[in-house]
């Protein structure tokens, strides 16, 4: 139920490479907005990740009071893991500093990104950006079938990471007299040591120096190279679409439940999401796939079910707001 003096929600997207945050009141009007670098601990180390979250829901609360936020729930990977060194919620703080007292909730990645791609309760959705992973949803939570989602060491095919890295070992391959050239290594050559003619040495030296992570910003040289017909980067892309339709077609029940593209890879306009979607057509030709939109309003969306139990109809009416249909 609304409580007297709060009218809207907090809703937060936090990923590996940005975080977004969202303030909506229960019209479906957005607020105010804040954006960061990355909030995962994983990615980026737990202090940094903390840093990232309150510079983004501070910039929110500039221009909404907090005592009018009701509800808040936050999109994050590795929900049930997050603590600091003394054993507490890793986000605490935030919420503290930033003067926030109402119930704040933390929710998979996976389901506000579902959430931003449909209403329905339940169903199938496939994360591909900096990383990838594709999990079932049952009554927007987790269903325990997923495939990969294993992070950057260990797994992730198919994600810009996975291509980044890609991208790098073929032009690696290229400068060592092993593998062929083309668009797409001229490209990762220009990005690594621009206006020069690198050794193999210099580019492992320039890609080593930085976060692991970081070699996801190679990822979009890929599909702008696979665009223009490059045979090193429409392979690489090949390849990331066989990947990612493999996790789905791992977790997909295939009953007529919709199946949600999220991320910038499978969720963009990009050739690696045209062959996802594409081949999952093919594969399952009776299930509605969509793409989900802004993360921050699917976990604000789902911060309104807080305020407004059970009211379906209000529900239904505030996602046509955010997202259209």
């Amino acid at each position: 139920m609304n409580t007297a003096g709060t009218d809207c929600v907090l809703g937060l997207d936090v990923g590996g490479t940005s975080t977004r945050v969202a303030a909506v009141d229960l019209s479906g009007r957005r607020l105010a907005v804040g954006t960061a670098g990355g909030g995962n601990p994983v990615s980026h180390g737990r202090e940094a990740a903390v840093r990232n979250v309150a510079d983004a829901v501070a910039q929110v609360l500039v221009s909404v009071a907090p005592e009018r936020v009701g509800a808040v729930v936050m999109g994050i990977a590795g929900v049930t893991t997050l603590r600091d060194d003394a054993g507490d919620p890793l986000f605490d703080q935030v919420w503290r500093q930033a003067g926030l007292h109402c119930p704040v909730r933390l929710v998979a990645d996976a389901v506000v990104a579902f959430t931003a791609g449909t209403p329905e309760p339940s169903g199938t959705v496939l994360i591909a950006g900096t990383g990838a992973i594709a999990t079932a949803i049952d009554d927007r939570d987790l269903a325990g079938r997923r495939s990969d989602g294993y992070g950057w060491l260990l797994g992730d095919l198919g994600s810009g990471f996975w291509l980044g890295r890609q991208a790098v070992s073929a032009t690696l391959r290229h400068l060592d007299g092993i593998g062929p050239g083309g668009r797409l290594v001229e490209a990762v050559v220009e990005a690594v040591v621009p206006g020069t003619a690198p050794t193999v040495n210099q580019v492992i030296q320039s890609v080593m120096s930085t976060e692991p992570v970081r070699l996801s910003r190679f990822a979009p040289l890929v599909t702008q190279a696979a665009e223009v017909g490059d045979p090193v980067a429409v392979d690489l892309v090949d390849r990331a679409v066989e990947h990612l339709v493999t996790s789905v077609d791992k977790v997909h029940t295939a009953d007529g439940r919709p199946v949600v593209l999220a991320g910038s890879l499978a969720g963009g306009d990009t050739p690696v999401s045209r062959g996802v979607r594409e081949r999952l057509t093919e594969r399952f030709p009776d299930t509605p796939i969509r793409v989900a939109h802004d993360g921050a309003a699917g976990a604000a969306w789902l911060a309104a079910h807080r305020m407004l139990p059970g009211d379906t109809d209000r529900l239904a009416a505030l996602h046509r707001e955010l997202f259209g249909g």
